[in-house]
């Protein structure tokens, strides 16, 4: 005999079986989504799967220039009045191998390593972000009739790992929902009310070289580094602007700065090449070895070394380059009134480059105030301004900024409370999720992010649990069932 859940609330009659079956269907698209190359920048295959798979189920499917897709599944007899809901994830993967796989991900599909409890992959990345978000949504569409639910729109993105494109491209105008569970989260005891929006800047300046003089290369390196949202706030030192600022005031020549690997990873190393007498050098070091520089990044190394004859500029045009890394703002900016512990505002230095005698610096923004991330870039542009670089901003994502009060919010904890006991935890992150480019679109968007547990994303040991994903899954339904009675 079938048994079946009813919640006085809702008056589910979602049979376990049916809901068993729903997710083992689920897990089933997944293996096939995992046999089909995603990458980032190859997701014509995927998206194809997704609009025949709609065909096959007899929906209406849209795909756009870029290969977003989007597939409308009309609400359960009798919940047509119900507010429209966009169920969304992306398409792309990041695709990483360990180094003796020999596998083309962009030509083949990945090897799955299954137990009872996981599934990951042999030797690459899963894909597992934003995979399962597809497979849940693809299942709810297959399985449309053995639950309640309202209208919903399945919105399906491509390349939101290299930069939300495909988010930004989207013709929002199609969309009819004004409520969107995002499936992007890897924390299932979390739902994601609000993250950063962002942008870029980039600085350059040319060096005038009409000298050339004995040089040293002085190197800072092995301090901590890391990833400029969740670890901005963690006082450790960004590597550019600790030597610049040990450079700066002395009397140096500048032939050439580099450092930092990325504008959104905090640098670890930097060095410069430079022309100086014995004394400055001397007094450059000892900052550089100084006990606050001990203190914050213990693993810091410095070294020094002859570079022989070399082009450099003048101490005036040094002086300018120094002083403009040491003035411009970075790091935490502000924290929120609203959120306790949550970063509001902040930016990183995160590379610069000298070539041809120019140097090139880019920066990372982020904020989940809007008004705040304008206000900052406006501050890093006048800083290069003044000392004689010119700047360029470019890679706007809005934030997605939280809101007091969220109906969505409110159904989906309460559905946690009857399914499991407890609401799920809220939480913001300082770092940027498609949630913010939809809510510039759809001004009023009701949004949350939920997702299962996946462990090690982007890494070769990127691993789902797969309790965690059937608990989402029934957390998805029960939601669902819940918004087609309002």
């Amino acid at each position: 005999m079938k048994k079946s859940i009813t919640g006085a609330s809702t008056g589910s009659t979602f049979d376990m079986n049916d809901q068993k079956e729903l997710f083992e269907l689920s897990l089933g698209i997944f293996r096939k989504l995992a046999g089909i190359p995603h990458g980032s920048g190859n997701t014509r295959e995927i998206s194809d799967f997704c609009v025949s798979f709609a065909k096959q189920n007899g929906l209406e499917a849209f795909r756009d220039e870029t290969g977003n897709v989007i597939i409308t599944v009309p609400a359960s007899d009798g919940c047509e009045q119900a507010p429209p809901v966009a169920l969304q994830g992306h398409l792309d993967m990041v695709c990483v191998k360990t180094p003796g796989c020999k596998k083309d991900l962009s030509a083949e599909g990945l090897d799955l390593i299954e137990t009872e409890d996981i599934i990951r992959a042999d030797g690459t990345s899963l894909g597992g972000d934003d995979g399962i978000a597809v497979a849940f949504c693809l299942a709810i569409a297959q399985g449309r009739n053995s639950f309640t639910h309202p209208k919903l729109e399945l919105v399906f993105t491509v390349d939101e790992e290299t930069g939300m494109d495909g988010a930004k491209a989207l013709d929002c105008s199609r969309l009819c929902s004004r409520a969107l569970i995002n499936i992007d989260s890897e924390d299932e005891r979390t739902m994601l009310v609000s993250c950063a929006g962002g942008a870029r800047i980039d600085a350059e300046k040319e060096l005038e070289q009409k000298e050339s003089a004995p040089c040293v290369c002085v190197s800072l390196s092995g301090f901590a580094g890391g990833h400029s949202g969740t670890e901005i706030n963690k006082g450790r030192l960004n590597a550019v602007i600790a030597l610049a600022s040990a450079l700066s005031g002395e009397r140096v020549r500048l032939h050439s700065i580099g450092g930092g690997s990325a504008d959104n990873a905090i640098p670890s190393q930097c060095e410069s090449v430079f022309e100086a007498d014995e004394g400055t050098l001397k007094a450059i070091l000892e900052k550089l070895e100084s006990a606050s520089v001990s203190a914050a990044e213990p693993g810091a190394l410095v070294s020094a070394s002859e570079r022989g004859v070399l082009p450099v500029a003048d101490e005036k045009e040094s002086a300018a380059v120094l002083s403009a890394l040491c003035t411009v703002p970075n790091g935490v900016v502000s924290m929120s009134d609203i959120i306790p512990g949550l970063v509001q505002t902040s930016t990183n230095l995160g590379t610069i480059r000298t070539e041809g005698g120019t140097v090139r610096t880019s920066h990372a923004i982020r904020s989940s105030v809007n008004d705040e991330k304008e206000a900052l870039a406006a501050a890093i542009g006048s800083v290069y301004k003044a000392h004689g670089f010119v700047s360029k901003r470019h890679s706007d994502y809005p934030a997605w900024e939280y809101k007091e009060q969220s109906r969505l919010r409110e159904v989906v904890s309460a559905a946690s409370k009857e399914l499991f006991g407890s609401p799920l935890k809220e939480e913001a992150i300082h770092a940027g999720l498609e949630c913010g480019i939809f809510c510039g679109k759809l001004p009023n968007l009701d949004c949350i992010s939920i997702g299962p547990d996946i462990f090690d994303i982007h890494s070769t040991d990127e691993t789902l649990d797969k309790k965690s994903a059937e608990r989402v899954f029934s957390l998805l339904i029960r939601s669902l069932e819940r918004l087609a009675k309002i």
